[in-house]
């Protein structure tokens, strides 16, 4: 007997939960938003990111110690580390492909330049074409018109999903989010992404669906042409930490971003799982020791 193909498997569960819900049990991100990995979408409860709901993805490369003023901006940093954001927008092109409509995203206006780069967001798979960037003046009536902004935005059916970069958040603030997402859209509802920075004090909790910890690692070779070229930037490596999630349990995955252009358009670009670092082991010390230094002298010296 052939095993069966897991990613065929995968599909297969996440299409019966879908019709389980009353929906059309259709793979295009109207239930659930894949990550095309069968070992994170069979962990997560869905099979994937959960439409209807609200996520936190907390930068895992801020800097502690920052202090948040009262209108949600972070005192004394600047925005959200790449790491974090080109997650986002790998996910954000997902949403594109898969539920075929427009992103939103929500940022503070804090200088006059656009904090978006349209070809690196289009290197994650992100349309620019296809993009709309709000942009919330930074001031003391920041948190209120971000939170509108999203809220309106998690309802718009023509809306796949909503990217937010707020960083003060309340318990209360956080249900109308996820309330919001449950009614908006259409089938499946909307999908939110809070994009916040990690602090060492820790961030209270919230109603989002499932909060996640993304974190740089050090990119994969540069390739051309099948060989390993030095000096270049390869491809974008992430260490995703799941820290919570309703109906599983936390876990973590080392993620790596493949932009195939050749594969088909539903599926051109996504993640892939890559190895843990390990330390290598040091060199064995030589046999060869000189008498007038032994190895019990050489380790205590």
């Amino acid at each position: 007997m052939v095993p069966a193909d897991p990613h065929i498997l995968q599909r297969l569960r996440s299409r019966i939960a879908a019709i389980e819900r009353g929906g059309t049990g259709t793979l295009h991100g109207d239930d659930v938003l894949p990550l095309g990995l069968y070992e994170i979408d069979e962990h997560l409860p869905r099979g994937g990111f959960a439409t209807g709901a609200v996520h936190e993805l907390l930068d895992g490369d801020a800097a502690t110690g920052g202090s948040i003023t009262r209108n949600g901006i972070t005192k004394g940093q600047g925005a959200l580390n790449g790491a974090v954001t080109g997650f986002a927008a790998a996910l954000a092109g997902r949403a594109q492909r898969l539920r075929a409509r427009a992103v939103v995203w929500i940022a503070p206006r804090t200088g006059p330049h656009e904090s978006l780069y349209a070809p690196g967001l289009a290197g994650f798979g992100l349309d620019p074409a296809d993009l709309i960037a709000v942009r919330v003046p930074a001031d003391g009536e920041f948190m209120a018109n971000a939170l509108w902004a999203m809220e309106e935005a998690l309802r718009a059916p023509a809306v796949g999903l909503v990217c937010a970069e707020i960083e003060e958040m309340d318990l209360t603030a956080s249900r109308r989010l996820q309330l919001a997402a449950e009614k908006g859209g259409e089938a499946g509802g909307g999908l939110g992404l809070l994009l916040r920075r990690d602090t060492s004090a820790g961030l209270p909790p919230t109603a989002s669906f499932s909060r996640w910890r993304i974190a740089a690692l050090p990119g994969a070779p540069a390739m051309v042409a099948g060989a390993e070229i030095a000096n270049l930037p390869g491809a974008a490596r992430w260490r995703a930490e799941l820290l919570r999630v309703r109906g599983s349990r936390p876990k973590t995955w080392h993620l790596e971003w493949k932009d195939d252009a050749h594969n088909e358009p539903e599926t051109a670009g996504g993640f892939a799982l890559v190895s843990p670092l390990r330390d290598r082991p040091l060199p064995e010390e030589s046999e060869a020791e000189p008498a007038a230094f032994p190895r019990e002298r050489r380790r205590s010296a």
